[in-house]
């Protein structure tokens, strides 16, 4: 038992011992390396000096230089409102929104961290590649502050002011632009047509209508001759070719072009102030293609220089008094189509149960005509469509001509393709004619001339429609009933 208290004591005084030892060194004073460390710690931790020291309304203009531009902004007063502007842009609509913004987020910078002097300025892209920001005062003072390259190391700007290299977050990268990165790219947006529609609860609808072209022409050097196109109710589409050529369009790459105009927005604003001049220099005064059109009520023009080696070009539009760079797939639906591109291939196509008479005259003098009856189709007619079956179709002699001989015939006649629009020389009796006579009133010619190379020009209405092979003008002729 004495032995086993002995160890208790013994045990108590090491235990003394240790935590003596412990309280001494946890009060040693600190040696000046430690004092050192810790002022640095809170140096580093506290609140850093912005750059400036100044308000808004100190501010008399900011001269911005970099490698793109030159650009003064100003103040403005609006509404009782300081704001700031664009100097000698003042008339112009842009965002001067930003232009504040931009302004007052400089004020407001300050570094998160500081490099001091530095040798080499160019390593941080501060020296005749930065960005010259000069910032005058009402007073007559002024900063400036040169914005250079990103820190690697942080989201921040190298900043050089008064000899100290910072970096700094929060840079507005418009200092490094041109003042057009303030100008809006939105060239035009048409609105849709709207259809309303009323249930019999008396209660209202709207769905999106379908697009209404009123008018289109383009021209410009990538164009021969200028095209024009217009709605006509002649043609299944809706739509029809009435300069050069008359001709349906309403085809697939017309339904693209058409989709495209409903809006408009380029890469980039170049420059303002449309002169002569400038026409000149952005290759505009003779634009390779130039778009005039009407849809949905809203009247829009369009032209382009011709492409660079980039696949860029150059735009002016209505009258906003701006050149702008856009890339050619934005405007290729219109500006790189062809008249080839925005024609059916057919001549004329009418549907066969709308012809009352077909009269087919070869070479001036042999007449085939084709009286046509029918029908109305009452279990397929609704109350919007009428649906007709041809029941009779008679030749000049008073004889019943065959459904089966009549229909593939007339599809063949119908089916004839254009391959070119190359213009061609043709006169004399036409080597077929064709006259379609309507139900509903009315009627169309088509006319082929012979012309060298087993060819045949074709005419629409008395108008050039283009050429067609002489081998499907000759599978026409042959299956003449």
């Amino acid at each position: 038992m004495k032995k086993t208290v002995r160890n208790i004591v013994v045990l108590l005084i090491v235990l003394l011992v240790l935590g003596g030892a412990v309280f001494f060194l946890m009060n040693l004073p600190t040696d000046e390396g430690g004092e050192e460390s810790s002022q640095s710690s809170s140096s580093d931790s506290a609140e850093r000096t912005a750059l400036f020291d100044r308000e808004d309304a100190d501010i008399e203009s900011v001269e911005v230089k970099n490698g793109e531009d030159e650009y003064t902004i100003i103040p403005t007063q609006k509404d009782s409102q300081l704001g700031f502007t664009l100097r000698g842009y003042e008339d112009y609509d842009f965002n001067t929104s930003q232009v504040s913004a931009n302004v007052r987020t400089m004020l407001g910078l300050s570094p998160s961290k500081e490099l001091g002097s530095q040798e080499s300025l160019d390593a941080f892209g501060l020296g005749s590649a930065g960005a010259k920001v000069t910032v005058n005062y009402k007073d007559g003072g002024s900063d400036q502050l040169v914005l250079g390259d990103a820190a690697p190391e942080t989201t921040g700007k190298y900043v050089l002011k008064d000899g100290e290299v910072y970096i700094v977050l929060g840079v507005p990268d418009a200092f490094y632009s041109n003042k057009f990165s303030y100008f809006e790219t939105s060239v035009y947006v048409i609105p849709s047509l709207v259809d309303v529609t009323v249930d019999d609860e008396g209660e209202t609808s709207e769905t999106e209508a379908e697009d209404k072209l009123e008018s289109l022409t383009l021209s410009g050097a990538h164009f021969p001759e200028t095209i024009s196109i217009k709605p006509s109710s002649k043609y299944l589409s809706g739509y029809g070719i009435a300069e050069p050529i008359t001709a349906e369009s309403g085809n697939t790459k017309f339904t693209d072009l058409l989709t495209s105009l409903k809006t408009l927005t380029a890469s980039s604003v170049v420059d303002a102030g449309i002169t002569e001049e400038k026409l000149e220099q952005y290759g505009l005064s003779e634009p390779d293609a130039k778009l005039s059109f009407s849809l949905n009520g809203s009247e829009h023009e369009v032209a382009v220089s011709a492409k660079d080696s980039s696949g860029m070009r150059y735009m002016i539009a209505d009258e906003n008094n701006l050149v702008y760079k856009v890339a050619n797939g934005t405007v290729a639906n219109w500006a790189d189509i062809s008249l080839m591109d925005l024609r059916m291939s057919y001549v004329w196509i009418a549907n066969i149960k709308e012809v009352k008479k077909l009269t087919v005259t070869l070479n001036g003098s042999e007449v085939h005509s084709f009286d046509i009856t029918r029908e109305k189709n009452e279990e397929k007619s609704t109350d919007t469509s009428t649906e007709y079956d041809i029941t009779k179709i008679t030749d000049a002699g008073g004889n019943t001509i065959d459904y089966e001989v009549y229909q593939p015939f007339y599809q063949k006649l119908i089916g004839m393709a254009v391959f070119t629009l190359d213009k061609v020389s043709y006169g004399g009796t036409p080597a077929m004619e064709i006259k379609y006579e309507y139900f509903n009133g009315g009627s169309d010619t088509v006319e082929y001339y012979e012309v060298s190379g087993n060819r045949y020009a074709a005419l629409l209405n008395g108008s050039f429609n283009g050429q067609v092979r002489g081998t499907d003008f000759d599978s026409v002729v042959d299956l003449l009933p």
